[in-house]
């Protein structure tokens, strides 16, 4: 299973997104973004609405489930 922080880690590399962009767009530095990625911690649960919306995603697919697993 593919921690929260491995998905934004693949979200962010396909859309060619720095750690900093999405940062400034999280209102946060880039250190939490590389944690995050390298599983030192989580986002925390207000945060994943913004980070879905950004990467124009599901807040279920940030966890690794799509909506085919779910049918």
């Amino acid at each position: 299973m593919v921690t929260i922080g491995e998905k934004i880690a693949m979200l962010r590399k396909e859309k060619d997104i720095t750690q900093t962009q999405l940062a400034e767009y999280l209102h946060l530095v880039p250190q939490t973004i590389s944690k995050w990625e390298v599983g030192n911690g989580t986002p925390e649960v207000t945060l994943l609405p913004r980070i879905a919306a950004f990467f124009g995603v599901s807040i279920d697919e940030l966890f690794g489930e799509s909506s085919l697993e779910h049918a």
